[in-house]
């Protein structure tokens, strides 16, 4: 069996299969260091034609990255080549790539939608030393956050849950904010239109977003934000 490149390079092969992603070719006679010397230039690898017996068996084409060599026993020498855009380098980089558009569309969500998704958000240790936007979604211990200040320069010595209620505020997500299932209210919270609170055993309906986390009692808000449910 012979491997014909592009520029009509031929070598004697054991074995040409694809993998998957990659493309392993298997020779004898060949040392590793001809291999890499053949291999790694893209005009010759950009079109392989495999035959035996004078009959064309495969066709391979765009396999014009090469990755590495490898050694089996019995002096079989072997070479793995991927498509560019299918290198694991390559992949992972798109991975990459993919995770932080998502991480800057879901930054978009609401509060209940962001729950939902929260395994997306950014680590809180990821993002000391950056400065956000207000209602900047992070997590902390499986906790999720947003920012209630404009253009905050996350600090490591500002660690949620110590201390740190003007910077941060949980995102609730034990309480629907049903009447039924009303949401506790510590006093450093942003009200939410339609959802219903809780405080020294009072529920309250918020009829207004506040926007920003407030501090007063609800019952200091009613009216303003909120009305008391019989």
């Amino acid at each position: 069996m012979k491997l014909i490149f592009n520029d009509a390079t031929e070598i004697t092969v054991q074995q040409v299969e694809p993998h998957g992603d990659y493309l392993r070719v298997l020779t004898v006679g060949n040392t590793p260091e001809q291999l890499k010397v053949l291999f790694t230039n893209s005009t010759r690898t950009a079109r392989m034609i495999v035959q035996e017996r004078g009959q064309t068996v495969a066709t391979y084409e765009g396999y014009t990255a090469f990755y590495c060599t490898e050694i089996y026993t019995g002096q079989i020498y072997g070479v793995m080549m991927y498509k560019q855009e299918t290198l694991p380098e390559a992949q992972s980089q798109m991975v990459q790539a993919a995770v932080l558009v998502a991480q800057m569309q879901a930054q978009e969500l609401d509060d209940s939608q962001a729950l939902t998704v929260k395994a997306i958000y950014p680590q809180w240790q990821e993002i000391i030393g950056e400065t956000v936007k207000l209602g900047y979604k992070f997590l902390h211990n499986d906790v999720l956050y947003k920012t209630i200040q404009d253009n905050l320069l996350i600090q490591d010595q500002w660690i949620p849950g110590e201390g740190t209620e003007s910077l941060y505020a949980v995102i609730n997500e034990t309480n629907a904010g049903t009447q039924e299932d009303p949401i506790p209210y510590n006093g450093n919270m942003a009200l939410e239109n339609g959802k219903y609170y809780i405080q020294d055993g009072v529920i309250y309906l918020c009829n207004r977003d506040t926007e920003i986390p407030v501090y007063q009692d609800l019952k200091d808000l009613v009216d303003l934000y909120v009305t008391a449910v019989e």
